[in-house]
């Protein structure tokens, strides 16, 4: 059954205005990020300080730190890319009409707009494991980490990964001096990099598993409103999920806008290294582990989990859906197909219905 908006839905839609809606969904994001307890002291961040705690990254060159909530208050410095701050708390903007209001506090030294920090935490993880194979998913726990070519002492940096980012661990290797790297497959290029093995976090089955995996594929649907910026997950008319989403940007010169219409998540991804050029319409990107991936067009435009902004309700992307890497996972595990545990890219001619409107 195709729902367009119903049920409880369509009510909390009629009721609220689009302003209201936005806010509402702010107000909700805020209060998730917020630290388990408040952190009293200021920034500055030894390795003690900081194992654990709720961090924010900055994901952008120069993001400013300023005195107050507010765009329009003093500017105290601009911080530099991936510097790490720690987060006290979480408020919405002081006169702020944008569709993200969300700002961070950093300790006791002043407040950053969400949109380009990552939340992040410093997890480190047991590195005496055995590697399947077939190869196992692995995800980034700390809030960024250097890729390798090698791992002989003239190894030179591929790539920085970060936070959350996922990717498939082929082996596990001991250097000269005893210390543990995962092998990882590079799936754009079909290489490998290997990576300190206590900064990836083995995935474990479980956490693969379908969810509802009792209700009728038939009965689940997916509804991405772009006006609202928001994404729906339908168990008939129950509604069952909610996130916000960042679409593809829109421009005068027609851009990268997502296209409305009714897809199916046909092909799916637990990982995947993603690469484009340059076009008339902006700058290229190149991003690998990029987590939790759910294709619904044969030319590559997906669901999936975002690292690079922290922007949710304002429209960001080249036409994929960005989501938070664990609104990105919920889907990923509830829609179908449902992708085995030692596979790294799944697909069937059938998936779950998704609407864009």
């Amino acid at each position: 059954m195709y729902v367009s908006i119903s049920g409880s839905a369509q009510l909390f839609r009629k009721t609220l205005s689009r302003r209201d809606f936005l806010q509402f969904f702010s107000l909700g994001l805020a209060g998730f990020l917020l630290p388990t307890h408040l952190i009293p002291t200021g920034s500055h961040l030894t390795e003690a300080s900081f194992h654990d705690k709720l961090l924010g990254r900055v994901a952008l060159e120069g993001i400013l730190l300023h005195e107050e909530p507010s765009a329009e208050s003093p500017v105290l410095k601009a911080m530099p890319l991936d510097s790490l701050w720690k987060i006290s708390g979480v408020t919405l903007g002081k006169d702020d009409v944008s569709d993200n209001r969300i700002w961070y506090r950093f300790g006791e030294e002043g407040y950053a707009h969400s949109r380009r920090i990552q939340p992040v935490r410093n997890r480190l993880n047991p590195t005496n494991t055995i590697i399947p194979k077939t190869g196992c998913l692995a995800e980034v726990t700390v809030p960024f980490v250097d890729a390798y070519s090698r791992i002989r002492a003239d190894r030179s940096k591929a790539y920085r990964l970060y936070y959350a980012t996922t990717y498939w661990v082929q082996d596990r290797v001991v250097d000269d001096d005893g210390g543990s790297w995962y092998q990882i497959l590079d799936d754009y290029f079909y290489n490998s990099f290997y990576v300190p093995a206590e900064t990836l976090r083995l995935v474990p089955e479980w956490e693969l598993s379908p969810l509802s995996p009792d209700i009728h594929p038939d009965d689940k649907q997916l509804l991405l409103d772009l006006p609202t910026q928001s994404l729906t997950a339908y168990e008939k008319d129950k509604v069952v999920f909610m996130a916000r989403i960042s679409s593809g940007v829109r421009t005068k010169e027609g851009g990268f806008a997502t296209q409305t219409g009714h897809y199916r998540t046909t092909h799916k991804r637990p990982c995947r290294h993603m690469v484009t050029g340059p076009s008339e319409f902006g700058m290229g990107f190149d991003l690998p582990g990029v987590p939790w991936v759910c294709y619904f067009t044969a030319d590559g435009v997906a669901l999936h989990g975002t690292f690079w902004h922290n922007d949710f309700g304002v429209p960001h992307s080249h036409g994929c859906i960005n989501m938070t890497p664990q609104a990105a996972k919920w889907v990923y595990r509830w829609t179908n197909p449902t992708v085995p545990a030692d596979r790294y890219y799944y697909s069937e001619l059938t998936g779950t219905r998704l609407i864009i409107q």
